[in-house]
């Protein structure tokens, strides 16, 4: 990371309001064969044809096989330290030796397999798609999808954050960062699919985690990121509502941020 250890982490204060993308929609025949865990996205975003994204997020397991079978170092192992949020200090803190194994240092619990993987820079996650043969979307590709193909909502289900009384998505429920009520079930990361997908089948796309896109801010350099994670809440960032976004340094490995993937059809 660019900053220095010695700083107290208070990241992502505030989230940029973004426009939806007026993109035209264009039914297209999904592919006679879609691969285990991707959905097929239809229409066109920005011209592009329709492709193929995770149904989730991309797990601890996941990115385990991919150091397996490589020996990948990601850059918070090769920093030794990465941010932590802290709900003691009340902010992030740098904490020796978090990585996308022990996310929350090495005092605390081991990464379950089925949570998304965090602590991984954009650097980390496009290793990851290389090596499965896949990319990471563009900001455009990334709300097409999480919009149903372009609908004008608020979330991925539509404008109401509750549905049938309860939480669709995992963000943090009370005043952020003293008291998360846990209504949604999950007092921090939830493992994927531990909640209904969006009607096209993407479980997660608002809240859990943070997701990385190829989309730059010209001004800065920082990337996109979308989706809103477990420390999301009304009175704090809302990013998991699809009209925000926010920006990180390509460098940032985070225990709230990860990523997920899509194919290019065939």
């Amino acid at each position: 990371m660019n900053v220095g250890k010695a700083l107290v982490f208070f990241l992502f204060l505030g989230v940029t309001a973004g426009a939806m993308y007026s993109c035209s929609s264009q039914e297209e025949d999904a592919p006679q064969e879609i691969p285990e865990g991707m959905v097929w996205i239809a229409g066109e975003a920005n011209g592009r044809a329709g492709f193929l994204m995770d149904a989730h997020e991309v797990t601890t397991a996941d990115f385990a096989a991919f150091v397996g079978a490589t020996g990948y170092v990601t850059e918070a192992e090769e920093f030794g330290w990465s941010g932590v949020f802290s709900t003691d200090s009340l902010g992030w803190l740098p904490v020796d030796s978090a990585t996308w194994r022990y996310p929350l240092g090495p005092n605390a619990p081991a990464a379950d397999s089925l949570e998304p993987v965090t602590q991984v820079s954009f650097r980390d996650a496009e290793a990851y798609a290389s090596w499965a043969g896949k990319r990471l979307p563009t900001e455009e590709e990334w709300l097409w999808a999480a919009s149903q193909g372009g609908q004008e909502s608020e979330f991925p289900w539509g404008n109401r954050m509750i549905v049938d009384g309860k939480f669709p998505g995992n963000w943090w429920q009370g005043p952020f960062p003293y008291e998360d009520e846990v209504l949604d079930g999950f007092p921090g990361i939830a493992p994927v699919r531990s909640f209904p997908p969006a009607p096209n089948g993407l479980y997660d796309i608002s809240g859990n985690v943070w997701e990385w896109t190829t989309t730059k801010r010209p001004e800065t350099g920082e990337y996109v990121i979308r989706g809103g994670s477990f420390l999301c809440s009304v009175s704090y960032c809302t990013g998991f509502n699809l009209r925000q976004r926010q920006y990180t340094p390509a460098d940032s490995g985070l225990n709230h941020l990860g990523f997920r993937c899509i194919l290019e059809a065939k």
